[in-house]
């Protein structure tokens, strides 16, 4: 077995879980059929989702497409997996500028814990970008020191 097999399992894995599960999570009431969001917002999450999807499609392709230059399309496919999640932290980090929050009342609430007798929360969506971050990561440099 080639030791550049398990990075490639763990980029088509999340890419393949990020496009299906944006689907999945977004294209339901919580978000895209929520009444109580402004049509345009639910135009938007729409949108997102089915193109992270179809980011999602060509890195699969990529990472198991035979041929010369597999190191390139395997880079090339981590980039496809990267830009929903670069999107995410941007739109974190200017979500004061333009007056937007992690959830909705009626949507997803955030994660509540308790630590040490301490009550906690965070936002699922920021959860999964780490997890996801953190997996690509590794996979690219597991891929290159692989290959």
């Amino acid at each position: 077995m080639s030791a550049a097999l398990v990075p490639r399992f763990m980029l088509s894995i999340l890419a393949g879980a990020q496009g299906l599960g944006s689907l999945v999570i977004d294209l339901n009431k919580t978000h895209a059929t929520n009444p109580r969001w402004p049509g345009h917002a639910r135009f938007h999450v729409v949108w997102q989702s089915w193109s992270s999807f179809v980011a999602a499609v060509p890195a699969v392709a990529l990472v198991w497409w035979g041929g010369p230059q597999d190191r390139w399309r395997f880079y090339l496919a981590a980039v496809f997996t990267s830009v929903p999640m670069v999107g995410f932290i941007v739109a974190a980090l200017l979500r004061g500028w333009f007056g937007a929050t992690f959830h909705d009342a009626n949507g997803i609430l955030p994660w509540r814990f308790r630590l040490s007798g301490r009550e906690f929360s965070c936002d699922g969506n920021a959860v999964m970008i780490d997890v996801g971050l953190t997996v690509l990561a590794v996979a690219v440099l597991l891929f290159h020191y692989a290959t």
